[in-house]
């Protein structure tokens, strides 16, 4: 039997998020459980919980409360109540319910406290403390928490690619804005070149334009190392896109392998009409 750390210790192997110090998960505690609480409600649907209840009549009444089974999915189609317990063969007989209250279909009428079998279908259970899992099932939850672990950390990738799209207008904005100051100045430069080897009077317009040329050069190439940081934000974001197709259809093959087996698992049910006596 695993419990449910060690089924989510699996689930991380097959995801390669094993535990490293220091490291945070890909995938949280939480969104594990969700998806395993998920695959463990589909897997209850077609292999229930097997279980039997015991409940106890009310005088003259063949109505029982069962309002506090917890996880009942439905009465076992085979045998559904054994009423009066303890013969040889059993008692078993048909039942109807309606909302939390049983109505037991036999032809006596109960006296105070006679005890009531229930044979009942109910949710898995999986804990730190126990698990209602066989290893087959449990082998089945696992792959269908994979499958639907790794869809969900896909289908949050959109984000990464938004974040890359919103890279490459930053990009054209910091490319723009150099542009601009490379030919402000070359403006300048040109400028200063007239009053090379002209005598001026009131100052050195020469070396003013270069001045000016040489801050926004130093502008542009500012802009310039801010592009080169967006295009490698970019680049850093795009290049997981092949991994993402390789690891996306790994998981949508997993998902219809845990789907076929999650069909197998569907037994016919049997419904057997018992006399009322």
């Amino acid at each position: 039997m695993q419990i449910l750390s060690a089924i989510r210790t699996t689930v991380r192997q097959f995801l390669r998020d094993e535990f490293e110090s220091a490291k945070d998960y890909d995938f949280p505690n939480d969104e594990i459980d969700l998806h395993i609480a998920d695959c463990l409600v589909e897997i209850s649907e077609r292999r229930p919980y097997e279980f039997k209840e015991t409940l106890t009549t009310t005088a003259n009444s063949k109505e029982l409360d069962i309002s506090s089974i917890e996880d009942f999915i439905e009465l076992d189609g085979e045998h559904e109540i054994e009423y009066p317990t303890g013969s040889e063969p059993p008692n078993y007989h048909n039942a109807s319910i309606f909302g939390n209250t049983l109505r037991m279909i036999v032809d006596r009428v109960p006296s105070a406290d006679e005890e009531v079998y229930l044979y009942c279908h109910k949710f898995h259970q999986l804990t730190e403390d126990t698990s209602t899992l066989s290893p087959q099932l449990e082998k089945l939850l696992v792959d269908g928490a994979v499958a639907k672990v790794a869809l969900a950390w896909i289908n949050g990738i959109r984000t990464q690619v938004k974040a890359a799209t919103t890279s490459i207008a930053e990009v054209n904005t910091a490319i723009d804005t150099m542009t601009a100051r490379i030919s402000q100045a070359m403006d300048d430069l040109t400028s200063g070149r007239d009053f090379i080897n002209k005598i001026s009077h009131g100052g050195r317009p020469e070396r003013d334009y270069v001045a000016y040329a040489t801050r926004e050069l130093g502008n542009a190439s500012g802009y310039l190392s801010q592009s080169q940081g967006y295009l490698r934000e970019l680049v850093s974001r795009l290049s997981i896109s092949g991994v993402i197709n390789s690891y996306q259809v790994w998981a949508n093959n997993k998902l219809t392998l845990y789907r076929q087996d999650l069909r197998r698992l569907a037994r016919a049910r049997t419904y057997t009409e018992y006399p009322k006596s």
